[in-house]
Order: C-alpha cells, then structure tokens, then sequence
C-alpha cells in the first residue's frame, strides 16, 4: 500500500502596502479550490481581495489601483508557483 502525508505548509502571500496600512493577501499557491473558482472574473478577484483589506480601504482604490494589485498578485503567484516547481497560471 502507498502512503503519503502532506506536511502543512506556511501560507504564501503578497503584503500589499497601501498608505499607512499593510495586508496579508494569500497568493495562488495558498488558495483553496473554491477561492481560485471565483478568480475567474474581475468581480469574483476583487471580492477575493477584500476578504483581506479593510473595507474603507478597499472602497478607495480606483479600477487603475485594482489593476495594479492584480498584477501584482499575479505575478507573485507565478513566482511562488515556479519555486515549488510548479508553473504559474497560464503557463504549461
């Protein structure tokens, strides 16, 4: 019989400074599958990302700011992805 116990690992995230103010945003490696599900429209992503910044801070950023913190956060999750020997979203 095979056997195989996955270790927990720490979580990967992006700090997101804005302002004064930092957050923890989990990158790609760290989402569960239902989270990565609603990544699939900018609607779903930018409801993902305020699940962890604060609201009055979140209802500041412009659609240019929202855009920044996607690619942002996109590109950290290719990175985290290619470490543990993955490949990033959209890469094959």
């Amino acid at each position: 019989m095979a056997e195989f116990t996955l270790k927990p690992r720490e979580d990967d995230t992006l700090k997101l400074n804005i302002g004064e103010e930092s957050f923890q945003i989990p990158l790609a490696t760290s989402m569960t599958f239902t989270e990565a599900a609603q990544m699939n429209t900018n609607e779903g992503a930018i409801d993902f990302f305020k699940k962890y910044i604060r609201p009055e801070v979140a209802e500041t950023l412009t659609i240019g700011n929202w855009r920044e913190v996607l690619l942002a956060w996109s590109d950290a999750s290719k990175k985290a992805a290619a470490a543990m020997g993955g490949t990033g979203a959209g890469e094959s």
